[in-house]
């Protein structure tokens, strides 16, 4: 079995894997042993990948040498089931190239665009060669909030609600409606801008802010919340065919 992780801004995403068959996931909010432990006490785990934006603990690789796990740190150096055209690779985000490989192995020889709405929004494209071809960064919904209040005198903190104007009549609702609308716009001219050039576009979205946006695009989206995890664990998988 595969154990995942997931060591993003905000929370520490882990996974259990038989093959394709997702067995168990759990949430943190920070490095916990006794979870970690008691996850891979659990399951016959073999190999381990980890995924993070956060440094990573130097407990975590001795706890997987000692219970004879194979452990790994992801990278672009890896044998990756996406080949990565792009001119940096060395600092290509690590849970860009998960989710990538999460939509290259859920839609196989499609041409796929990537939507993660996290703490920053990345739309990526993923041709049906299996290229990673590239993409957006833009700040994250919670982050445009966020800096319209820091970053003025007078602007109040306002958070994501179900009912959103398409203009404020007041100064809350401006600035819910700007964030809120503005990222809808974003996305779903970033997707019809690429369906333009690329056939056949099938478009995936993950992240926490998912399914709040997912419901107010115009496009048709498929959500998978799992899909920085799949894409981990899509990557071990194809070590086994490249050994």
């Amino acid at each position: 079995m595969n154990f995942v992780i997931d060591a993003g801004n905000t929370l520490i995403k882990t996974a259990v894997y038989n093959s394709a068959d997702l067995k168990s996931t759990e949430l943190h909010t920070g490095w916990l042993t006794g979870p970690i432990l008691a996850t891979i006490n659990q399951y016959p785990v073999t190999s381990c990948l980890v995924c993070a934006t956060r440094e990573i603990p130097v407990w975590l690789s001795e706890m997987m040498l000692e219970n004879n796990i194979r452990y790994y740190e992801l990278s672009h150096l890896l044998p990756l089931p996406i080949k990565i055209d792009y001119e940096t690779p060395a600092t290509l985000g690590k849970d860009r190239i998960a989710a990538a490989a999460g939509a290259a192995d859920h839609f196989p020889g499609k041409n796929i665009v990537v939507v993660d709405a996290g703490t920053a929004l990345t739309i990526d494209l993923i041709t049906g060669e299996g290229f990673f071809a590239g993409g957006n960064i833009s700040p994250g919904m919670r982050m445009r909030f966020s800096a319209l209040h820091q970053q003025t005198f007078s602007l109040p903190e306002v958070e994501a609600a179900e009912h959103v104007p398409l203009i404020g009549k007041n100064t809350h609702e401006a600035i819910l409606a700007g964030v809120v609308n503005g990222l809808i716009y974003e996305i779903d001219n970033s997707i019809n801008s690429l369906n333009n050039k690329y056939n056949d576009l099938h478009v995936i979205m993950t992240g926490g802010d998912a399914p709040y946006l997912a419901a107010r695009l115009k496009n048709r989206i498929f959500v998978e919340e799992n899909l920085v995890l799949n894409g981990l664990n899509a990557i071990l998988r194809n070590f086994s065919i490249s050994e």
